[in-house]
């Protein structure tokens, strides 16, 4: 059960993202021109969908290692989905910035 509140947590968060884009790490540093070039290139709209997509499989892992009767596999899929997500997000941010 914990795993699906982990999933809802990662929705919630991707949702204020996208109204509040001030929430992504160094957003506040950025210039004002930098900030537009983030918005205009709809950084935060990615953020949002990404943090939906990790959500998303943290809930069906969830279910699927009730189905394969491996409760395990939740432990390790909840921080591997993570890492993924932090890498992915560091990664496209650099693109989205320029």
């Amino acid at each position: 059960m914990q795993d699906i509140y982990v999933g809802l947590t990662f929705i919630a968060i991707g949702i204020l993202v996208k109204i509040f884009p001030n929430l992504i790490a160094g957003y506040s540093t950025l210039s004002q021109m930098e900030k537009e070039n983030v918005k205009v290139n709809g950084f935060p709209t990615f953020m949002m969908v990404g943090f939906f997509i990790m959500g998303s499989v943290i809930i069906a892992g969830h279910f699927i290692a009730i189905w394969l009767d491996k409760p395990s596999f939740n432990d390790s899929l909840g921080i591997l989905v993570t890492l993924i997500g932090a890498v992915v997000f560091i990664v496209a941010g650099q693109r989205f910035r320029r």
